[in-house]
């Protein structure tokens, strides 16, 4: 993501060259491009290229290059714009947490190092993470629309060796190191194999593996839990390759030594698309929502009588069918079916996941207004078939919206009135 490596530059703290006087350099149907947007982008990417150590391109190439990438920003922006894309302050405020998340440090801190580096702001930041979602949203629809997947194309994926490897089971692992010298002295060893197995004592006693990793390995990943990620067969370390299919979620391995150390590791999670398990609960709703004609004062007293019709034996269906605001619902005694985690708004998930089979909740309220839940029963679900179906559905518009994004893209940067003043 661009913006991180904009964040990356910021932490640094290193100076962004002196800005020229500003002008326009581009128009762009209504909008218009400035040298300053220019110079910009331009240390962005010598940045970035100096980082990954790739030589420079001939400047006049990325001069061009870069103008070219913001004379399309700007027609998508300006599309997202007339096709009314808005982007919420909720939105925009879990993007900057998620955004600083990736930088290890605080959202309070990423906007005091942004607001205290010559050149930016957090505003400004913000407002780029804001055109970036427009645009991500823009194209979703553009291109969306013209992506067609049928029940065949999703057979022959899961029949293709790409199918199968996307299906493969996947381990999410661990690990805490004890490293050795390259050619470690006797007592070396048997203090290393001394630690590691005093580790792998305190983890079978449950003691706490991330913390135990921040004070205990000498891996460069142990202040991230010595987290390795989601690895399938094929990507396992070979000095776990025979161990880690048989082990469970969970699972510690004993100390395996090596060249580099002992190695002790954890399957934090596993998954194979052949068997997925999905739990599910059963339930129904009453839901009271404000109106024009009802206050939301009026709404919370309304659920609030309800509420003490059911604590006195009231019928949970006919009540609904009576009073709920929700007429998908009610016609059926209040019944929202089998429900899956992520279906529901936070506020209704919470209280069904806390509320037991064959009771009902206290009223509680979500966005959409006053709610009583009651909770008839729950299940986990084979929905392997689905998942697989997804997964290659997934894969399969992925593979079109590259080929279509680029195509689009043309089409855009055809349609504009481009006037480049900027030599």
């Amino acid at each position: 993501m661009r913006l991180l490596l904009l964040f990356i530059l910021l932490t640094l703290n290193l100076s962004l060259e002196a800005m020229p006087l500003d002008g326009i350099a581009v128009v762009v149907d209504d909008d218009v491009i400035l040298k300053s947007e220019i110079q910009a982008r331009t240390n962005d990417v010598l940045f970035h290229l100096q980082q990954d150590n790739t030589p420079t391109p001939p400047e006049d190439e990325l001069h061009q290059q870069i103008i070219n990438q913001l004379i399309v920003e700007s027609i998508q922006l300006q599309m997202a714009r007339r096709a009314g894309i808005k982007i919420d302050d909720d939105t925009l405020n879990r993007a900057m947490t998620g955004l600083a998340t990736q930088n290890h440090v605080s959202l309070d801190a990423f906007r005091d190092q942004l607001n205290h580096t010559p050149g930016t702001s957090y505003e400004a930041v913000r407002t780029q993470i804001r055109h970036e979602i427009m645009i991500d949203r823009l194209r979703n629809h553009e291109i969306g629309s013209r992506i067609h997947i049928t029940d065949q194309n999703i057979k022959a994926f899961l029949a293709s060796p790409a199918g199968k490897a996307a299906l493969a089971t996947q381990y999410h692992l661990a690990q805490i190191l004890i490293s050795l010298p390259d050619h470690p002295t006797p007592e070396q060893l048997t203090a290393a194999e001394h630690k590691a197995s005093s580790v792998y004592l305190q983890l079978q006693n449950g003691g706490n593996f991330e913390q135990i990793s921040a004070t205990q390995s000498q891996a460069d990943n142990a202040l991230e839990g010595g987290d390795l990620g989601w690895r399938t067969d094929a990507q396992l370390p070979s000095l776990f390759a025979s161990a880690v299919p048989g082990m469970k979620a969970g699972d510690v391995l004993a100390p395996v030594r090596n060249s580099t150390g002992f190695h002790i590791l954890k399957l934090l999670d596993k998954k194979t698309a052949t068997q997925h398990l999905v739990h599910q609960t059963a339930c129904s709703h009453i839901l009271i929502k404000s109106s024009e004609v009802q206050s939301e004062a009026e709404a919370h007293e309304k659920i609030l009588r309800i509420y003490d019709r059911l604590k006195k034996g009231g019928d949970f269906a006919q009540l609904a069918q009576l009073y709920s605001g929700d007429p998908g619902s009610a016609r059926t005694g209040g019944s929202l079916g089998w429900v899956t985690a992520g279906e529901m708004v936070p506020e209704f998930e919470k209280v069904m996941n806390t509320t037991p089979v064959g009771q009902f909740s206290a009223p509680f309220q979500s966005r959409f207004g006053w709610h009583i839940l009651k909770v008839t029963g729950t299940r986990d679900q084979d929905m392997s078939l689905e998942y697989q179906e997804d997964i290659a559905r997934r894969a399969l518009y992925q593979q079109q919206y590259d080929d279509e994004l680029q195509g689009w893209l043309r089409e855009i940067r055809a349609q504009a009135y481009v006037d480049i003043k900027h030599d």
